[in-house]
């Protein structure tokens, strides 16, 4: 029997369970507390990777580092008592106190696991990255004049944000198990998983391509057009699975493979009118799903 419209259209936005799990997701993703889960999974894979016994602490302390850091502009405004501009019947607005409290908890949380555990990581190559993370956010005085975050530079934003992630949980890893850094291998891996996550990061500058052209800071769609930046998305991760196929082999080689698919048909189907959850959920998960493949191969 054939449904009337009503009964295929069905809304519930009325339904109370609905409405309580839609209010948990979105506090889970726009808390960056997802985007967190995603660099501890993908430094768990690091040690799998490598065949290194796996170092919770250290997972740990990438988790608490980048909840920080993701919320950083709640610090900013609260903390710092700076006004950002932002839509003020956004999740971010209404809730912009509670992260900036989660931003400070977790970096103090970080430290405090980086000493009790004694994590081997050389301090100028966390400092540097430091940097770069505070940077990326707020702005930096020189005298009396303020230097636009590293976020508003040109064409910069995508490539920073790949190589402090490809850094922090591809060599930190490695770093504290004693690994040289500057093997082959290891920069073999730390190559692919920054051009893996640079095909997913060009996916928020196309979501963000009008307000960035509205703040006139250029990026990567700005300068080449949407169309074009998903296919330099594709190429990315053509040359990524190319890489694998060399360094890797068996179920690992497949499970590289397929997590770089999934993020070919995230990548395909992106677009600026994508709802902000789709980047949220779906371009950050194949970061996730990335590890979760290799965890199940390896464990």
């Amino acid at each position: 029997m054939k449904r009337s419209d009503s009964e295929t259209n069905l809304d519930y936005s009325g339904n109370p369970v609905y409405n309580f799990l839609a209010s948990v997701l979105k506090s889970i993703l726009y808390s960056s507390v997802f985007i967190s889960v995603c660099a501890f999974g993908l430094t768990i894979e690091t040690y799998l990777l490598a065949e290194l016994p796996v170092s919770v602490p250290m997972a740990l302390f990438v988790f608490l580092a980048t909840l920080f850091t993701y919320n950083l502009s709640s610090i900013q405004s609260v903390v710092l008592r700076k006004q950002v501009k932002h839509d003020p019947d956004s999740w971010w607005y209404r809730h912009q106190k509670p992260m900036a409290i989660v931003g400070l908890a977790s970096i103090v949380l970080a430290t405090i696991v980086y000493f009790y555990f004694g994590l081997r990581l050389n301090i100028w190559f966390v400092l540097h990255l430091a940097i770069i993370s505070i940077g990326y956010t707020i702005p930096v005085m020189i005298g009396n004049k303020q230097v636009k975050p590293l976020r508003r530079v040109p064409l910069l934003k995508v490539f920073l944000i790949a190589y402090v992630w490809a850094m922090v949980t591809g060599l930190f890893p490695l770093m504290d198990a004693g690994v040289y850094v500057l093997d082959s291998q290891a920069m073999e891996l730390f190559l692919r998983r920054f051009l893996f996550i640079l095909a997913l990061a060009l996916l928020f500058d196309i979501r963000d391509y009008t307000y960035d052209r509205h703040t006139n800071t250029l990026t990567v769609p700005g300068l080449i057009g949407v169309n074009y930046t998903k296919l330099l998305s594709l190429c990315l991760l053509l040359i990524y699975s190319f890489i694998v196929i060399v360094t890797e082999t068996g179920s690992t080689e497949m499970a590289l493979l397929i997590a770089a698919v999934v993020a070919a048909i995230v990548v395909w189907f992106s677009s600026e009118l994508k709802p902000r959850v789709y980047f949220l959920l779906l371009a950050d998960g194949a970061m996730l799903l990335h590890a979760a493949l290799v965890y199940f191969i390896k464990v």
